[in-house]
């Protein structure tokens, strides 16, 4: 992690990123920060005392089963939060966050301005939000489309296209192999295209 000093280039892109949208709070004062790819944000080992806006980069979440093998949970491209479920857990992540590409963020201080957050009606709004969405992104994935194939259907009406194999892995919960398996068959069957190297699109 690498702290970037430069003020008046965190003040443009909080305006740039419109992040003064998301709080009644004035004055808030933000820091800014880069992540090398691979380098860890969350873990659970590590209390997180700042709600984070990426504004640049991708990350995979993931948890670790008992027997090491890792449990891909989610992969976000930015702009998206970090910092919402700790917010409400006392700063504890359930779940690994690694960057996946060179990252940077605005960063607030939950520990400095909680107070002021708790009473903070725009960012209590952004709060539900993100909940509520990562629910129904679970709950759609794992009741509504138990099975890869219909799951990675679903997420094609969602997104259209697949770019990035890796990336689909984590949001679709599967491994690398179960994912090409599927894709290849959709692709027998007709009902797919490839339209370049891990890229996939509805015919």
């Amino acid at each position: 992690m690498k702290t970037i000093t430069d003020t008046k280039l965190i003040q443009q892109w909080i305006k740039e990123n419109h992040i003064y949208n998301y709080f009644d709070t004035k004055d808030l004062i933000f820091e800014a920060y880069s992540y090398d790819k691979g380098e860890l944000i969350t873990s659970p080992n590590k209390i997180l005392n700042t709600v984070m806006f990426f504004i640049s980069g991708s990350v995979k979440i993931y948890g670790i089963r008992e027997d090491g093998s890792l449990s891909s949970i989610n992969y976000l491209d930015s702009p998206f939060m970090i910092g919402d479920l700790e917010f409400s857990n006392h700063g504890l992540s359930p779940f690994f966050t690694e960057s996946n590409t060179e990252t940077i963020c605005l960063s607030l201080s939950v520990e400095k301005y909680y107070d002021e957050l708790c009473h903070d009606i725009l960012f209590l709004h952004l709060l539900l939000k993100s909940y509520s969405s990562k629910l129904i992104q679970a709950s759609t994935m794992n009741t509504i489309a138990p099975t890869i194939e219909e799951r990675l259907l679903l997420y094609f009406q969602t997104n259209h296209e697949i770019r990035g194999i890796e990336k689909a892995t984590h949001q679709l919960h599967c491994s690398r192999r179960q994912l090409q398996r599927v894709l290849k068959k959709l692709c027998d069957n007709n009902k797919i295209e490839k339209i370049g190297k891990g890229s996939y699109r509805l015919k």
